[in-house]
């Protein structure tokens, strides 16, 4: 399968291999162009006014607020009614969606009636650090991704603090994968995706799923996945390889948060962090980080290990947006133009076709700069080579407006 998928993938470029052992070290060249620690790094570097914008405002208002608010049920149960207010929002005309029980866990499958013919069913784990977040507040990156794959999105509302821990988290999205396999006419065809916590569950789907002998995820897709309970550490042998600057994500109240994920009397199956779980890992797997957020060290490490064994990733590093921000494909051209990104790799990794792309007559800011990465011990992993530039934003978004309009 990975020698087809190399065929297939126009976008992913040859790799060369690592050593599979040890933790990840990276050597800092100096500032200018975004630098990469993942070999075959796609970087946008051009963010727009709009995204730019977006940032400045989160880190002054919406960071100084996280940073200082308890962190208490009552909190909680602000934040679930807030969550809440997303439903008022009215649902896509274009899309046929349904409520239901997915091995007893809530879920709502959301079909685009313009999205291209597929067989493919994706599961999608949504984020907001295992206490917010949820199937409203989601609905419509999940309606895009359904459009851009063609597939079946399922979106799952697995429990979530005060009601449960990280471990009851997990036990919803396996229950769910389990039982999605058993049902679907077509397991080989089953994707997972997610973004922040959601990313961290659908990685440890994958990894679950090999434990037990299960069908492996045709694909995973992770939008800033969140790939360790302690991002915030910096004795796990990853250095960071440019200024963190996280858009509203106070590093220092992951402590606390991670005491509600994960308390002493909790076992969480498997890894407790993803992280530590990648030789479990086959699916081809599609990432997202940003520049300056908490959560790319790891997701750069996660991309190494995986490549190191021979798995397919595609990584896409981005300047200038915010943790996450393909779920804010109502907003941000960059987070449609992710969600789109993902919807192809996803129909590549189940054998189905892709609609070719655009022509188009600008490029768009896509460079690579390698840093010297290795894996210790072992040898350096070789520098990357010219990535194939990705078509413009605008371009694309006029011809996706023309195609797909709605």
């Amino acid at each position: 399968m990975a020698t087809e998928f190399r065929k297939r993938q126009a976008s992913v470029l040859d790799r060369t291999s690592a050593p599979r052992d040890g933790a990840l070290r990276v050597v800092r060249r100096g500032r200018g162009p975004i630098q990469v620690v993942h070999e075959s790094a796609i970087v946008h570097e051009a963010p727009t006014l709009r995204a730019r914008l977006l940032a400045r405002g989160l880190r002054l208002v919406a960071k100084p607020v996280l940073a200082l608010l308890p962190f208490t049920d009552r909190t909680l149960a602000v934040i679930h009614r807030l969550d809440g207010l997303s439903a008022r929002r009215p649902h896509s005309p274009h899309v046929e969606s349904r409520e239901y029980r997915l091995g007893g866990v809530h879920v709502e499958a959301m079909h685009h009636r313009y999205g291209p013919p597929s067989e493919m069913t994706v599961l999608y784990f949504h984020g907001g650090g295992f206490f917010s977040g949820s199937i409203e507040t989601h609905r419509r990156v999940c309606e895009r991704l359904a459009l851009a794959t063609g597939a079946t999105v399922v979106s799952v509302d697995y429990v979530q603090l005060p009601d449960g821990v990280v471990a009851d988290s997990v036990d919803d999205a396996v229950t769910a994968y389990g039982a999605l396999l058993e049902e679907t006419e077509h397991p080989g065809k089953v994707v997972v995706a997610g973004d922040s916590a959601g990313g961290y569950l659908a990685m440890k789907v994958a990894e679950i799923a090999t434990r037990r002998g299960w069908e492996r995820p045709a694909a995973i897709i992770g939008f800033s996945p969140l790939l360790s309970l302690d991002p915030e550490r910096l004795d796990k042998g990853i250095e960071r390889v440019s200024r963190m600057n996280d858009a509203y994500l106070p590093l220092r109240r992951i402590p606390v948060v991670r005491r509600r994920w994960l308390p002493e009397e909790s076992a969480i199956e498997g890894c407790d962090s993803p992280l530590e779980a990648a030789e479990l890992i086959d699916s081809p797997t599609f990432l997202v980080a940003v520049e300056d957020e908490i959560l790319r060290p790891e997701v750069e490490a996660m991309a190494v290990q995986l490549s190191a064994r021979g798995v397919e990733v595609e990584t896409h590093l981005w300047r200038g947006q915010v943790h996450a921000f393909p779920v804010l494909a109502d907003v941000l051209e960059e987070s449609r133009e992710a969600v789109r990104l993902a919807g192809r790799f996803a129909r590549l990794a189940v054998g189905e076709d892709v609609a070719p792309e655009p022509d188009v007559t600008e490029q768009d800011h896509v460079t690579e700069e390698p840093i010297d990465a290795e894996v210790v011990p072992g040898s350096p992993v070789a520098p990357a080579q010219p990535a194939q530039p990705a078509p413009s934003r605008r371009r694309w978004w006029q011809f996706w407006r023309r195609t797909h309009a709605g």
